[in-house]
């Protein structure tokens, strides 16, 4: 009986323990992604530099395919890139020209993985907002 008890304890244990390292693997992977953010500019749509959109793209796929894919924490995501995830992807998605050097408007940048986890921060932030009732 003593022996079932402890295996027992010890499954719990190694569980716990087991969901501890996932965790701490998922919080890893910020730095990478905060280096990946380095250099990015805003897109200023009247002087479309194609450095800054490469860029923006760049941290925008990356953010969108960590959130999508579980990789990193997604309320460590929403609470770090949020913000700047909006102003890029909003910059991106208003660029109807050509972007210099190029043959991708700055809209066709914008993959539909980047759309979705758009949407899901954007509804996120919208959830936060609390209500009352009378």
């Amino acid at each position: 009986m003593l022996s079932l008890i402890l295996s027992i304890v010890s499954l719990f244990l190694a569980g716990y323990a087991c969901n501890i390292n996932i965790k701490m693997f998922k919080r890893q992977g910020v730095i990478n992604l905060h280096e990946a953010w380095k250099g990015v500019n805003e897109i200023d749509k009247d002087n479309i530099i194609t450095d800054d959109v490469v860029k923006a793209n760049n941290a925008l796929s990356l953010t969108a395919s960590l959130w999508n894919h579980d990789i990193i924490e997604k309320a460590i995501l929403y609470e770090q890139y949020w913000p700047a995830y909006q102003q890029l992807y909003e910059q991106l998605d208003s660029i109807k020209t050509v972007v210099p050097k190029t043959n991708r408007s700055g809209q066709s940048y914008i993959t539909s993985v980047m759309k979705k986890v758009y949407k899901e921060m954007e509804k996120m932030e919208t959830s936060q907002v609390k209500g009352t009732r009378l």
